[in-house]
């Protein structure tokens, strides 16, 4: 063979295997991010199903708290209970509810929130139960204020499961979104109520053994088909935008190689207490959470008592102050991701007081007639929501990561629960007093203080929210 040839086809084969190899590379590069596509679409399919599980799970939650709001007037009217024996309750409840709140951190390490969710729904069905069948003065207070145990778990447990499948950068969203669940279940609550307590063949004990039988199912759902965390090969992605931010994969590594290079130890309670805003955060939720609870707990006993209404259309109507705060908290975790990078104390300000503004109000448009009654109910409702999904979870979050402690997140929740469900107390008794002394209007006033209360103990943070937003606008541009 002639030199010239066999160099062209040396040439030729060398050239083919190049190709060859090219391909061979690009296939399996293809197949590695087809892998890599494929398991993203199975993360955030697993996150889809963490997110409408605990949802569900939620709103069952108010079928087995709000039937006592619901049935109130209807108790008192039957003579089944004196007001002040409701208040009573009420009070006895929340006391045990805000005590539990601080244990939920403890309670979480040593079962797991799989089980411990598990347990409160067994729980808070043995105590529905309770109250809706026994004959018994006692044995129904003492059923309802052991309920609160259970409450006061299921939201730190939660949290701690929702935090661990969504990054930082989408809580606000997530959880936005997830906290609408609050609302939805407060109206279907409303709702079924409003239906049994007009129905000529329900009483009122439907409402609380029917509930009963819906969270034993529920806790074998919890316990058969929730997953507390994604496995350690998988991370979470966002459940809105399928794809995360490149900024935040690079903070999530940096955060982990710090993690891995220099050891933690477990903090306690009061380290948890203590570290920065924390208390900032449950000061502000002690105000809003009672604000949230005395409408939540009141407003179908003020309708029937003040303005007349009947108890099945009042229970229907105050449905509103539910739906309004559905839209309020996706409006707000929706502003806080979008415009603020997940700033969400930020978004809060204006929306505390707005809060107050419209619940001193709220007596003197409501005696208006119908229509006004449910603009200035569902303005309260819009503007209280927000805070109050986010003080009590996607905050507490926020609080952690920056003191680069994700593992205090179930116990700050804890104390930011307890501390508003502390405020929450009073909103047994509170109205009661308060009316006998000086009437209604002057409840609304305190209200309406109690919100800017609340919106002054976050202004620190959401001015050091705003500056840090302005900066990383500044640094884009």
């Amino acid at each position: 063979m002639p030199i010239r040839s066999r160099a062209a086809s040396t040439k030729k084969n060398s050239t083919s295997s190049s190709v060859k190899k090219t391909t061979t590379s690009s296939t399996k590069t293809n197949k590695r991010n087809a892998t890599t596509s494929t398991k993203e679409e199975a993360i955030n399919s697993n996150q889809l199903f963490i997110f409408l599980l605990t949802y569900v799970a939620y709103i069952m939650v108010y079928f087995t708290r709000k039937p006592f709001s619901v049935a109130k007037a209807t108790l008192k009217d039957h003579q089944v209970h004196t007001e002040s024996e409701l208040g009573g309750i009420d009070t006895a409840f929340l006391f045990v509810y805000a005590l539990s709140q601080f244990t939920a951190g403890t309670i979480e390490r040593i079962l797991g929130a799989k089980v411990g969710l598990t347990f409160c729904f067994l729980g808070t069905a043995i105590c529905c139960f309770t109250f809706g069948s026994s004959d018994s003065k006692q044995l129904r207070s003492i059923g309802w204020t052991i309920n609160g145990m259970f409450q006061a778990l299921f939201f730190p447990f939660i949290m701690s499961v929702l935090s661990a499948w969504f990054p930082p950068s989408s809580r606000g969203r997530a959880f936005g979104l997830w906290t609408t669940c609050q609302q939805v279940g407060g109206f279907l609550t409303s709702a079924f109520g409003s239906y049994v307590l007009g129905s000529d063949n329900l009483t009122w004990n439907v409402l609380f053994t029917w509930s009963a039988y819906g969270a034993i199912t529920l806790a074998m759902v919890i316990f058969f088909l929730l997953k507390e965390k994604p496995d350690k090969s998988q991370k979470p992605t966002r459940l809105i935008n399928k794809y995360a931010n490149r900024f935040d994969e690079k903070k999530n590594k940096n955060s982990s190689t710090k993690s891995s290079s220099t050891t933690q130890k477990n903090l306690s309670f009061c380290d948890v207490l203590f570290l920065k805003n924390v208390l900032n955060v449950g000061g502000a939720y002690f105000c809003i959470k009672l604000v949230r609870y005395i409408f939540l707990g009141w407003l179908p006993f003020y309708l029937v008592e003040v303005l007349e209404y009947k108890a099945s259309e009042a229970v229907l109507l105050a449905s509103i102050f539910d739906v309004a705060g559905a839209v309020g908290s996706i409006t707000c975790g929706f502003v806080s991701d979008k415009i603020f990078g997940g700033r969400s104390i930020i978004v809060l300000v204006p929306m505390c007081f707005l809060t107050g503004y419209f619940a001193a109000i709220y007596p003197h448009i409501a005696s208006y007639g119908r229509y006004y009654n449910m603009a200035i109910m569902a303005s309260v409702g819009l503007c209280v929501a927000g805070p109050d999904s986010v003080l009590g979870g996607a905050a507490c979050s926020e609080v952690c990561d920056k003191a680069k402690r994700p593992d205090a997140i179930t116990t700050a929740t804890g104390i930011a629960n307890g501390m508003g469900s502390v405020g929450a107390i009073a909103s047994g008794m509170l109205p009661i007093l308060i009316k006998e002394l000086y009437g209604w209007d002057a409840l609304f006033y305190c209200l309406g203080g109690l919100s800017v209360t609340g919106m002054l103990c976050i202004f620190p943070m959401a001015l050091t929210g705003f500056d840090e937003w302005q900066h990383s606008m500044k640094k884009k541009n």
